[in-house]
């Protein structure tokens, strides 16, 4: 039978046990391996990766919650499912305590033991591409920067994020990446360390939007059964991305000034002061500039704000990255996914660079995850890409043309990738909305402007 890549580590010193295990864990498809000791296991530990360790408390040469520290070290941990003849509860709860992710009493119930390490095993897989993610989420910034705006961006980026805590606004069209900007502005200051929270002012029912953002005690308002600590108490110390701030409430905007001036607010409905220790970064699709003369944006919020300003250029005006976005994302599905290597074809390639990409980088990653799902073979082809057949035809390989794309206006691209993502949508405007990452809000004014029923 062939065994799965899950491997199963055994540590107990009873030869009969671990024999019995041994069949048990092969039996269920997964690799098998044993130790009869701490020494033993923590040396087994060291040398390859485990997925489970099946651990009895018991050893002879010391405490089995030695090797259970050791095992949750390593990155990403294994799972640690404990098992001994002494079901005495403390040592359970000190089991649990220490991070054990299950504890089962001798003699073992093999079907009990079968499902709770399955359950182990599933989980294990989903940490172990939680860390292939966070890896690939760490080369992404690089992988987007090959193109000289893009590095000015990200210089300047870098130079936000030398500053204790000056504030940066973010401006570009929906899904050029103005929330991957700001996450590079945390990772690379001294707040790394503490959360990075971001919040969609246009996703938050209005009446809300306050007590999200400032908190709220406890009868400050109909169904306020609690204390609520909002976002800037759980971003303390790291950073808070207002998205879309150009659709924050007018009324409220005085009270996020003063609160980004003075460093501190009010929680809904307190008389006591809250100071608070973040960096705000703030990001809109839309003109500032336009907003302030609507009277939407009030100026000196603006100017709080805008400390820094980082436009960040659509993907048609940066083609130098799409295809470096392209293997990032390629690598990025191929592993949610499940897929082996795959690659792309010179000819999708080439229908990449050619395309104009009014959804900027989100649609360049639904493309190729898309890609990745439909493709039948190791080589993704320009059909598997599903790009619209109306753009320039590229299966001959036609080199990519960007001063014919420059020359096309944002209002053009931007409506008739609008009128596309609607039929896509069945011409459900909260689905079209979804698919194009903003609000449905943003969306009805925008279907208005361009008279798209």
């Amino acid at each position: 039978m062939e065994l799965s890549e899950f491997a199963v580590l055994v540590v107990d010193d009873d030869p009969m046990v671990a024999s019995a295990l041994k069949f048990f864990v092969e039996g269920r498809g997964y690799r098998f391996a044993s130790a009869a000791g701490v020494a033993s296991a923590v040396a087994a530990l060291a040398a390859k990766p485990f997925d489970a360790v099946l651990l009895d408390l018991y050893l002879p040469d010391g405490d089995g919650l030695e090797v259970m520290d050791r095992a949750l070290e390593l990155d990403p941990p294994p799972a640690v499912i404990v098992m001994t003849a002494r079901a005495e509860i403390h040592g359970a709860v000190a089991a649990i305590r220490r991070g054990a992710s299950d504890y089962l009493a001798k003699p073992l119930d093999l079907e009990d033991l079968g499902v709770r390490l399955d359950q182990a095993l599933e989980h294990a897989s989903m940490r172990r591409k939680l860390a292939l993610f966070e890896e690939l989420q760490k080369r992404q910034s690089s992988a987007i920067a090959r193109s000289a705006a893009m590095k000015e961006v990200l210089a300047l980026a870098a130079r936000v994020a030398a500053t204790p805590s000056s504030s940066a606004l973010l401006v570009g069209e929906s899904g050029v990446g103005k929330e991957i900007v700001a996450n590079c502005i945390h990772e690379e200051s001294e707040r790394r360390r503490r959360a990075f929270v971001r919040v969609n002012l246009a996703a938050i029912p209005e009446s809300m939007v306050e007590a999200e953002l400032f908190g709220s005690v406890r009868g400050a308002f109909t169904d306020a059964k609690r204390d609520r600590a909002g976002l800037f108490a759980t971003a303390e110390g790291g950073t808070l991305l207002l998205d879309e701030v150009c659709e924050f409430k007018p009324e409220l905007q005085p009270k996020l000034l003063r609160a980004l001036e003075e460093r501190r607010f009010f929680p809904v409905g307190s008389d006591r002061e809250r100071r608070m220790n973040v960096r705000v970064l703030a990001a809109t699709n839309r003109d500032p500039m336009a907003m302030i003369a609507r009277g939407v944006l009030r100026e000196d919020l603006y100017y709080r704000l805008a400390t820094i300003v980082i436009r960040i250029p659509p993907l048609r005006e940066r083609r130098d990255d799409v295809l470096p976005l392209a293997a990032h994302f390629l690598d990025r599905f191929r592993v949610e996914l499940g897929r082996p290597a795959v690659a792309l074809s010179s000819v999708a390639e080439a229908a990449l660079l050619a395309y104009e990409w009014p959804g900027n980088v989100r649609e360049l990653r639904n493309v190729i995850e898309r890609a990745v799902i439909v493709a039948e073979s190791d080589t993704i082809g320009r059909g598997d890409l599903g790009l619209p057949s109306s753009e320039r035809a590229v299966d001959a390989g036609e080199p990519p043309q960007p001063a014919q794309a420059e020359s096309l206006l944002l209002d053009d691209v931007e409506q008739r990738h609008i009128r596309r993502v609607l039929g896509l949508a069945g011409g459900s405007k909260t689905r079209a909305a979804a698919m194009l990452g903003v609000s449905r809000s943003t969306l009805w004014e925008k279907t208005k402007r361009y008279e798209i029923e």
